[in-house]
C-alpha cells in the first residue's frame, strides 16, 4: 500500500503544472528616463482579476496595430525627449507638444506630466515599467481616454474608440499606452 501510494504521489506530482510565473517587473531610474525613446506599438495591460475583462482587453489589443496609424503613429518615426531639468518633447510626425515632468517616483514607476493641449495645461499620470527587457509607458485608460474625448474633435465618431471606451467603462484597471525604445 506504501508503495502504490508513492507511485501516485509521484505521478501526480510530474504531471501537475508549477502555476505560470508573472515576468518580473521593474521600474527605471530617473537618470536612465533622460535622452530620446521612440515609439514602438501601442500597448495595454489589465491590472485587475476579471476573466471576462482579459477576454475583453485581449480583443481590444489585438485591434491596436489598426489604431496607431489613425492617429498618424509610426513605430520608429516618433519619439519623446526627455531632458534633465524634466522638460519633455513629444514628436509625432511634423508635430511637437512641449510637457513637463514634475515628479518622478522610481520605486513606483509613477511620472506626474503637464502637456499644454489647445492652449489648456493638462495634467496625467504615467506608469513606467520595464518588463521583459521592454520599456513601457502606461496611462489609466479611463482617463486618457476622457482626454481625447475633450481634445479630438472627432472621438465620437471613431467606433474603435467608442468600443474600446465601452469596454474601458465597464473594467477598471486597464492601462494603455506606449512601448518605447531607444535607438
Amino acid at each position: 500500500m506504501d508503495a502504490l501510494l508513492k507511485s501516485l504521489t509521484s505521478l501526480l506530482s510530474a504531471t501537475s503544472e508549477e502555476p505560470a510565473k508573472a515576468p518580473k517587473i521593474t521600474h527605471p531610474e530617473a537618470y536612465d528616463l533622460m535622452g530620446r525613446w521612440y515609439f514602438e506599438a501601442l500597448v495595454m495591460d489589465y491590472t485587475g482579476d476579471s476573466s471576462l475583462a482579459t477576454v475583453a482587453v485581449s480583443t481590444l489589443e489585438s485591434q491596436l496595430p489598426v489604431i496607431a496609424p489613425k492617429f498618424d503613429l509610426v513605430a520608429g518615426r516618433d519619439f519623446i525627449d526627455i531632458n534633465e531639468d524634466g522638460s519633455t518633447t513629444i514628436a509625432r510626425g511634423e508635430g511637437r507638444m512641449t510637457g513637463y515632468c514634475t515628479y518622478y517616483d522610481s520605486y513606483s514607476g509613477e511620472a506626474s506630466l503637464t502637456f499644454n493641449i489647445d492652449g489648456k495645461s493638462v495634467d496625467i499620470t504615467a506608469t513606467i515599467i520595464e518588463q521583459d527587457g521592454n520599456t513601457k509607458v502606461l496611462f489609466n485608460a479611463n482617463k486618457l481616454l476622457a482626454l481625447m474625448q475633450q481634445h479630438y474633435s472627432k472621438f465620437n465618431e471613431n467606433a474603435i474608440l467608442q468600443t474600446a471606451k465601452s469596454v474601458i467603462d465597464s473594467y477598471p484597471g486597464i492601462r494603455v499606452g506606449a512601448l518605447v525604445k531607444r535607438k
